[in-house]
């Protein structure tokens, strides 16, 4: 039997390669590329640490039928890390079909290193050199009511024995029913050392018994209701069953939700200043103050500063905070006075504090009455 020394693999699910982002506009090439550039780094890491093997539990690919230029980039990565071995399950995605990506009659294209785990690999798989085993389900659907754990036991005392498998954990009052359910007790029956899952993108860790339970999070978030950075996890097992994982961050681009009530145009600005960075895509919430008026510089600091992110998405805000025209810019003779007015008001109270900005709605207030006549 082999040294009984610690087990050290690398976990990670859910890299999508391939996925359609258009929605995204220009920025989408560049989301691309950082996909890849994550399964990179995945298995940098794993030469660097000399891990034993790199796991990816599911969702490798966004769709069972990648573009042939995805398929490629995808072989190129893999070759480029020869003697890294991986080991890749179907998800939901890239579920497994006959003539899918991930079929036994396909799977030769990714190289040596590389073993997809289908209808041509029995679980639990055996690896000697590690004295290790590890279980697995084939994912042949997108959606399923059946447990991807079903039958998962150890099969002896000695050894590491992880478990692979693309679901949900069936806890906290979700409703799972058909998302691959994996039940608390059925993984604590299940005597694993550890069982690696896909699907859900955002890193967690629970416990059930003698097993780790562990989602690694999605390698290179895709949108804003992603994490706002990307990992896998460093896997080490003592042989005593003790297990410790450490997070490696693996993306380049970053989603950034920010939400702010501005007071003043030069606020925004500064948000902005504080944010700019090529990499990262930002969807702009914005409140204002009942006082703040001058939505056509927000507009126009908001447009000056694109360049400085990969992308930039408003959310609407100016539906958020329309109010009706007040009636007196579109009454009478002397509307294009008061308009020029209130655009030289507008001017004016960009230069001053937020605090100040009341005294100048009073201002324009009464200026409007004394054009009208009304004073």
């Amino acid at each position: 039997m082999p040294e009984c020394k610690p087990l050290t693999f690398i976990h990670a699910a859910d890299f999508h390669l391939g996925a359609d982002l258009k929605r995204l506009g220009p920025a989408a090439e560049k989301l691309r590329q950082a996909q890849f550039d994550a399964l990179y780094r995945t298995l940098a890491c794993a030469a660097e640490k000399e891990a034993a093997f790199v796991v990816i539990c599911g969702d490798l690919f966004d769709n069972r039928f990648p573009a042939e230029k995805v398929i490629k980039q995808t072989r190129e990565t893999f070759a480029e890390f020869a003697s890294v071995k991986v080991f890749v399950i179907p998800g939901t995605h890239d579920f497994l079909s006959r003539d899918s990506i991930l079929s036994s009659e396909k799977a030769g294209w990714a190289g040596k290193n590389v073993i997809f785990l289908n209808r041509s690999v029995e679980s639990p798989l055996h690896l000697p050199d590690f004295n290790c085993y590890l279980y697995f389900t084939i994912n042949r659907s997108n959606r399923s009511a059946f447990s991807p754990i079903e039958g998962f036991a150890r099969e002896c005392r000695e050894g590491y024995h992880i478990g692979l498998a693309h679901g949900s954990l069936r806890i906290g009052g979700l409703n799972l029913s058909y998302d691959f359910p994996m039940e608390p007790k059925e993984i604590e029956a299940s005597g694993l050392d550890y069982l690696a899952l896909g699907h859900w993108h955002k890193a967690r860790v629970e416990k059930y018994g003698r097993t780790t339970v562990a989602y690694s999070g999605i390698p290179q978030p895709l949108s804003f209701s992603d994490p706002e950075e990307g990992s896998a996890l460093i896997v080490t097992i003592e042989y005593s069953g003790l297990v410790s994982m450490e997070k490696i961050i693996t993306s380049m681009v970053v989603f950034r939700k920010i939400s702010e009530v501005i007071y003043h145009p030069h606020q925004l600005t500064q948000v902005l200043d504080n944010e700019a960075d090529t990499n990262k895509i930002i969807k702009l919430d914005l409140r204002f103050s009942d006082n703040l008026k001058e939505y056509h510089e927000i507009d126009r600091i908001i447009k000056n500063s694109a360049s400085r992110f990969l992308s930039v998405s408003t959310d609407d805000w100016k539906e958020k905070n329309a109010s009706p025209e007040p009636e007196d810019i579109n009454l009478g003779g002397n509307s294009l006075l008061i308009a020029g007015y209130l655009e030289e008001i507008d001017r004016l109270k960009d230069n001053e504090s937020p605090e100040r900005a009341d005294l100048y709605e009073k201002a324009a207030n009464l200026g409007v009455c004394i054009i009208r006549g009304e004073v």
